[in-house]
């Protein structure tokens, strides 16, 4: 009986230190993974400011265009 009772002390022992460890890689993993989030996060609001700055170069591009067709248009007609 008593050497029962130390094989199960073992193995409760056993466990804790497997919870433990598990316990330990699993805070590891979600640490990594709100690091990833918060990068992730800043990677969509700079590509937002990319997409207006885009938005915003491309009009302009295309008011620059029709003023070099209506200028055209002014030299073509005199």
């Amino acid at each position: 009986m008593g050497n029962d009772m130390e094989i199960s002390h073992y193995m409760f022992a056993g466990v804790g230190v497997a919870l433990s460890i598990l316990a330990f890689f699993i805070k590891r993993n979600k640490w990594e993974l709100e690091k990833m989030n918060d990068r992730l996060r800043q990677l969509e609001i700079a590509n937002a400011g990319q997409s207006k700055d885009l938005a915003h170069l491309t009009k302009l591009a295309e008011d620059r265009r029709e003023d070099v067709k209506n200028l055209f248009k002014r030299l073509e007609d005199k």
